[in-house]
């Protein structure tokens, strides 16, 4: 698929890099695919390559199997047998994988954080990272269903629940499933511009590029269980106009209801009511954009369809304990260097 970004993106002439992709079987399926296909995509669209993808597995057998049962992978050799540098450690594996102890593939792991430039776990493969003693005392992510799981078994982790992926130091865990292409495109925008990043998502049909500091339980998403029609319908037209006026007598002509009777029939639907759902939808919008620009306070609360600062303060201590100030500082600081 060619684009109009490729000769822009070139200029930027980033080397070939080396990614060795370890595959811990049952591997589940998405988490490792997804990745693969980010950085496929940005080879497509870059008309070059700029990733050599090496898929390596723990086991003698190089025919790895998926959890479902349904794909099986093809790995190209032993971890052992990896010779040369390499840019980046990819650690995929499968929820029934994540008890594993193994030790030379721990001893491993450690000796290629030594000289790598990033060692990343999809979703369990936390847990892995932590059996070969690499997150000792370093922030970590996981799927919300495993962070208790993992905070209990290695306690010398700062298991963080919420974020879609964390960064600490040249270690990078993510909540994996989608999370995992999160966490790629995160890699590409760091190696070769946000530009090819965007365009890699585009590519994916993506709806959001989410940064790492984006919670994994999504207020839209968790949101979008009505089985009425209209009510999703008109939760997909409050997200795309925050900045108009929503107040429930607006929405309540635009379903043609009473306000009385819209209220009665979204709250059972959504399991909130209607201003409080445009609130939280309004504080999600100032997140992302808290998160992914550097724009004012001002600038954030009108864009998320705020009146103005003190009404955006207000909404975030409420729903979250915290100021949208603060809430920058944290995101930054969850996703950093």
């Amino acid at each position: 698929m060619a684009s109009a970004f490729t000769k822009q993106g070139l200029r930027r002439q980033p080397s070939s890099r080396r990614i060795v992709v370890v595959i811990v079987p049952p591997v589940d399926e998405l988490d490792l695919v997804g990745p693969l296909q980010v950085f496929n995509a940005v080879n497509r669209l870059a008309g070059r390559t700029i990733y050599t993808i090496e898929v390596v597995t723990n086991t003698d057998r190089l025919n790895v199997a998926g959890e479902s049962g349904v794909l099986t992978f093809v790995a190209r050799q032993h971890f052992k047998r990896v010779k040369g540098d390499c840019d980046s450690v990819l650690l995929v594996c499968g929820l029934g994988s994540r008890s594993l102890r193994d030790a030379a593939l721990s001893a491993w792991l450690r000796k290629m954080d030594v000289g790598v430039k990033r060692l990343g776990a999809v979703c369990v493969g936390a847990f892995l990272l932590a059996e070969a003693g690499l997150l000792n005392g370093r922030r970590a992510t996981a799927h919300w269903k495993f962070g208790r799981e993992l905070a209990a078994r290695h306690p010398g982790v700062r298991v963080e629940h919420e974020p879609l992926w964390v960064k600490d130091g040249n270690i990078y865990t993510s909540a994996g499933i989608s999370a995992g292409i999160d966490l790629a495109l995160a890699w590409v925008e760091e190696d070769c511009g946000v530009g090819l990043a965007h365009e890699a998502a585009r590519e994916l049909v993506l709806f959001l590029r989410r940064p790492g500091g984006q919670p994994q339980v999504s207020v839209s998403l968790a949101s979008q269980a009505s089985e009425m029609t209209s009510i999703r319908e008109l939760q997909i037209w409050i997200a795309e106009h925050l900045k108009t006026s929503l107040s429930v007598q607006d929405l309540a002509d635009r379903m043609s209801m009473s306000v009385r009777n819209f209220e009665r029939v979204f709250t059972r639907e959504v399991g909130t009511t209607p201003s409080q759902y445009v609130l939280q939808m309004r504080v999600e919008a100032a997140r992302r954009q808290l998160e992914r620009t550097d724009g004012g306070l001002k600038e954030v609360a009108a864009g998320a369809g705020f009146g103005n600062i003190v009404a955006m303060r207000r909404a975030f201590v409420r729903l979250l304990g915290i100021t949208p100030r603060r809430y920058r500082e944290f995101a930054k600081h969850s996703v950093g260097d």
